[in-house]
């Protein structure tokens, strides 16, 4: 017989009574009795796993999808590869990638300078004065050969001495006069000019040591020939010319292409390069022209240096001042891309005694600015007067000692 057949028995339930205990036996009577709740159901369901039968694969807990729609969405995700993670350190690899670049870039450019890097070391004795030597300056003797082909021979109408002072992050050009009476060993005194024809740079960098007592130990010599390609490989030079300069320069234009041409040469210089007269012509006799400032090409650069009839050799010394000072000017940060190009022009029409390493020293210079300062020695203070020596020739006289003190003072501050 069935539990659910029983019959009530007496003493533990009333008819139509609940089951439960008494009342009086109830836990906490008198407190309503909460309603029983149905039985929790799960209500999570799961499908087979998506891929070939008889896989074995997790099942995918998929019940919290709203529709069925969102669960298949949700399934074609599950299902799609995973994304690669993320690459850490990815600026880095770019910022290595800059540098290599950079590197590369520089390297080249300094082989693309140095290729036409033109080298002849100063043979014998310089006396160099290394007592006078101060740290963080180094001197350099330029000679400008006024010869008309290529050859680094004759007289050097242009001496100066180039001094890279790192204290101040000063250039400074000390023009020595090319007259000046200096005692030439193996020739006695002499024009300074001489030294140079007479035993090349080693010699006249020997004589100026001697007589000014300098440091000097390179030098960095440029033919006139060469020297307009110079100026052209710098994009040319922005000078203030007067009128009657540049009435010399057409006159100098004129007598230089006349001498080449002579020669069965090509001087290279053309219409554009004279300067137009207020009549509009190249008078080159009595022609009047407006001065001001203009950018020179390299073969009008040339003639400008070389004007001899305007003012003595100081005004001429002066002009040569102004175009060097013009090239050293571009010289620049803001400049830089232009810097390899400028070097190579410069350093393939020039010869030096410059190594890899000295030109790696004046680098800074160019690539952290500069400011550029031009005296001309001797003059006035320095006592010099003209006069005439044994074999009649006009020189330049001077007190030796001002000389000395005077030029010092200018070089090493």
């Amino acid at each position: 017989m069935r539990n659910n057949d029983r019959k009530p028995q007496a003493g533990r339930h009333s008819a139509g009574s609940r089951s439960g205990p008494p009342a009086g036996e109830r836990r906490g009577a008198g407190r309503p009795a909460r309603a029983r709740k149905e039985p929790l159901r799960d209500n999570y369901y799961y499908e087979e796993p998506y891929g070939q039968p008889g896989a074995r694969q997790e099942f995918q807990d998929i019940s919290s999808y709203s529709s069925e729609r969102e669960r298949r969405a949700g399934q074609r995700r599950a299902e799609r590869p995973p994304k690669p993670p993320r690459r850490r350190g990815s600026a880095g690899r770019v910022i290595g990638w800059v540098l290599t670049l950079m590197l590369v870039a520089l390297v080249g450019a300094g082989v693309y300078v140095l290729s036409a890097l033109r080298v002849k070391p100063l043979e014998g004795g310089l006396s160099a004065d290394l007592s006078v030597r101060t740290a963080g300056v180094k001197n350099i003797a330029l000679f400008g050969v006024d010869a008309r082909e290529r050859e680094n021979e004759g007289r050097s109408d242009v001496m100066m001495v180039l001094t890279a002072d790192s204290r101040s992050h000063k250039l400074k050009l000390a023009s020595l006069m090319r007259d000046s009476e200096v005692y030439i060993e193996g020739y006695g005194y002499d024009k300074l000019t001489h030294a140079y024809a007479y035993g090349g740079p080693s010699l006249a960098v020997r004589t100026i040591n001697e007589n000014f007592d300098l440091d000097i130990e390179d030098y960095v010599t440029v033919n006139f020939y060469e020297m307009a390609e110079i100026v052209d490989a710098f994009g040319g030079v922005e000078l203030e010319l007067s009128g009657e300069e540049m009435l010399e320069v057409n006159r100098n234009l004129w007598n230089l292409s006349r001498e080449v041409e002579e020669e069965g040469g090509d001087s290279g210089i053309r219409h554009d390069d004279y300067f137009t007269a207020t009549d509009g012509t190249h008078n080159m006799v009595d022609g009047e022209y407006v001065g001001g400032k203009v950018k020179l090409n390299g073969r009008q650069a040339v003639a400008f240096a070389r004007i001899r009839e305007l003012g003595g050799d100081g005004e001429r010394t002066s002009r040569q001042h102004q175009v060097l000072a013009g090239l050293l000017d571009q010289v620049r940060p803001g400049n830089f891309l232009r810097l390899p190009s400028m070097a190579r022009g410069l350093l393939s029409h020039s010869e030096t005694s410059l190594d890899l390493s000295g030109l790696a020293g004046l680098a800074p210079f160019a690539l952290g600015g500069f400011q550029v300062e031009s005296a001309t020695f001797p003059g006035e203070a320095e006592g010099a007067y003209g006069d005439t020596n044994e074999e009649d020739s006009w020189v330049l006289r001077f007190d030796q000692d001002l000389m000395v003190q005077n030029l010092h003072g200018f070089i090493f501050g």
